[in-house]
């Protein structure tokens, strides 16, 4: 079967209403096959030590825990993306010794709550800056990203991404759905949908679990980036 992938992007305390929401509709269709991306300090006001209840929920929803960041917000500079991202691009304006500081707090809280550091990277508004699988990775060894699943030993997996919170302006989403729907239609990778908190509130809900329900039915089998990147 064809694989697919779902990735619950913003996996923190302060969108914990939400998050049971999205597992309660998702997990009867795909069970645990899904990852989250985990923050371990959102905007540095809700770390996850503080809410254990959140960290047992997302262990057990899933099969995959991403680290996305530390505070998932940039802590020095700007620029255009900082601007339409509202200031989620964290990984901007580190130097590689800041962006190894910043992995390593964050391996440091997963041990804390999850107990072993995370194995994968999502970059927060997917902007890298200066991560680093040979470098400044501390344990991860694989990176999700817009277009493609990168690995450590090189290994690179096309992926068409569907997503729905892409930036200020709520329309923005329109264009997600619509560019991720035309790859997928192209067969340009494997399908990615890349779900967050807002897309509930913004009203795209629905239309990604139609998503999901026309992958399944349509032969896809929901996967992770870790099984992935094991397969042969």
């Amino acid at each position: 079967m064809k694989p697919f992938l779902i990735c619950i992007h913003d996996a923190t305390p302060a969108f914990a209403r939400e998050t049971r929401a999205m597992v309660r509709d998702i997990a009867p269709m795909v069970g645990r096959r899904i990852s989250f991306g985990v923050v371990p300090n959102w905007r540095g006001q809700w770390h996850l030590t503080a809410h254990p209840e959140f960290c047992e929920l997302i262990r057990e929803s899933a099969d995959e825990l991403l680290l996305h960041g530390y505070f998932h917000h940039r802590q020095r500079g700007w620029g255009p993306i900082t601007w339409l991202a509202d200031g989620s691009d964290e990984m901007n304006g580190l130097d590689a010794e800041a962006t190894r500081q910043t992995i390593e707090r964050g391996q440091r809280v997963f041990r804390d709550v999850i107990g072993t550091p995370a194995r994968g990277f999502l970059a927060p508004a997917w902007q890298l800056g200066c991560v680093n699988l040979q470098t400044t990775a501390l344990g991860i060894d694989h990176v999700l990203g817009f277009f493609s699943l990168t690995s450590r030993g090189g290994r690179q997996l096309p992926l068409c991404t569907s997503t729905w919170d892409c930036g200020r302006w709520s329309w923005l989403g329109y264009l997600g759905d619509g560019l991720g729907r035309l790859s997928q239609s192209l067969d340009r990778g494997i399908p990615t949908l890349a779900i967050h908190p807002r897309d509930l509130e913004r009203g795209f809900w629905p239309r990604i679990l139609r998503l999901i329900r026309d992958l399944l039915e349509a032969g896809y089998e929901p996967s992770t980036a870790s099984r992935l990147l094991n397969s042969e």
